[in-house]
């Protein structure tokens, strides 16, 4: 068979398109190395990286610079909530994919979700913050200063005893949400808090006689915990079962262990021992009133909020 003739206008034809191919790549390879982030990565590895091994790796280069202009462009990303991060693994060019700041953004919640714990509590206490009160007013200006005192000095230095608050005041003046707002608080520096609110759990308590619960578990988590807040104390139906055996026990544990301890109450603390604790259905009692607040008096400094209903809804 006869060799085909040369066509020398197909072999200058194929020259060009070959010598175009060349211009283009150059200019691909212009623009993905002038992106920041590559440029960047070559800075920081310029003692490890070679002309042969970028060339070799040039498709993992260009994968990146296109993700990136992707995202720049609004255009769906190959992993959602992840962003590509170049490295230089084993002498070769790779992408590897991290969370983005959404993704961290919300690991960082749930995982302050999981340190506040609560029983029997509304659910605003999760959005509770600090900054909601930054202008408190001064009926609830010195349960605030006192507040940022304790975090501050809790978290400057964890393993000191730092005692804790008794806030009261009347229904409905934030003493809850500066409570929820603390815990939040703390939950962002990685420290556990649990709150519960008493009338609740007493209940949960006596449901659990008799049953397959069994009651010192419950107890024994609660006094065990790092930081405590007993909210509502005082609006429980109060025996001497409950008062001795469940909240004496707690308390006791608390104060023999320092462990930080709040409360918060519509009575004072006089109050509560004399119109709450002294009495239940088996008499008055008023020594055991007064060995329970002794606990109480030891764990929490008094401080009194005051100011309007904001739960009043016109």
């Amino acid at each position: 068979m006869a060799d085909e003739p040369f066509n020398v206008g197909e072999a200058l034809n194929q020259f060009m398109d070959k010598k175009h191919l060349h211009a283009r790549y150059a200019a691909i390879q212009k623009e993905v190395f002038d992106q920041p982030d590559i440029k960047a990565f070559f800075q920081t590895h310029k003692d490890e990286l070679s002309r042969e091994l970028v060339n070799r790796d040039f498709s993992v280069l260009y994968e990146y610079y296109t993700q990136q202009k992707n995202a720049a462009a609004g255009k769906p990303v190959v992993h959602t909530g992840y962003k590509p991060v170049l490295a230089l693994t084993e002498n070769r060019i790779v992408i590897v994919y991290q969370p983005d700041e959404a993704t961290l953004a919300a690991q960082r919640l749930r995982m302050q979700a999981n340190l506040v714990q609560s029983i029997g509590m509304p659910k605003l206490i999760e959005r509770a913050r600090l900054d909601d009160f930054s202008e408190a007013d001064a009926d609830r200006s010195a349960a605030f200063t006192a507040v940022i005192a304790f975090v501050s000095a809790y978290i400057a230095n964890p393993k000191q005893y730092h005692r804790g608050l008794y806030i009261h005041g009347s229904y409905g003046i934030g003493k809850t949400h500066l409570m929820g707002a603390m815990a939040n608080e703390l939950a962002q520096e990685g420290i556990p808090v649990t709150l519960v609110h008493f009338p609740s759990f007493a209940v949960e308590m006596r449901s659990a006689i008799g049953s397959k619960e069994n009651p010192q578990d419950k107890i024994n988590t609660i006094k065990q915990v790092p930081i405590l807040v007993l909210d509502d104390i005082g609006a429980e139906s109060i025996t001497a079962w409950i008062r001795d055996d469940i909240l004496g026990v707690i308390l006791e544990y608390r104060m023999q262990n320092e462990l930080p301890t709040f409360f918060t109450s519509n009575f004072s603390m006089n109050q509560l021992e004399t119109e709450h604790f002294t009495v239940t259905k088996d008499g008055a009692e008023p020594v055991k009133a007064e060995r329970l607040m002794q606990r109480i008096r030891y764990l929490a400094k008094e401080i009194q909020m005051a100011g309007e209903n904001r739960r009043v809804i016109d």
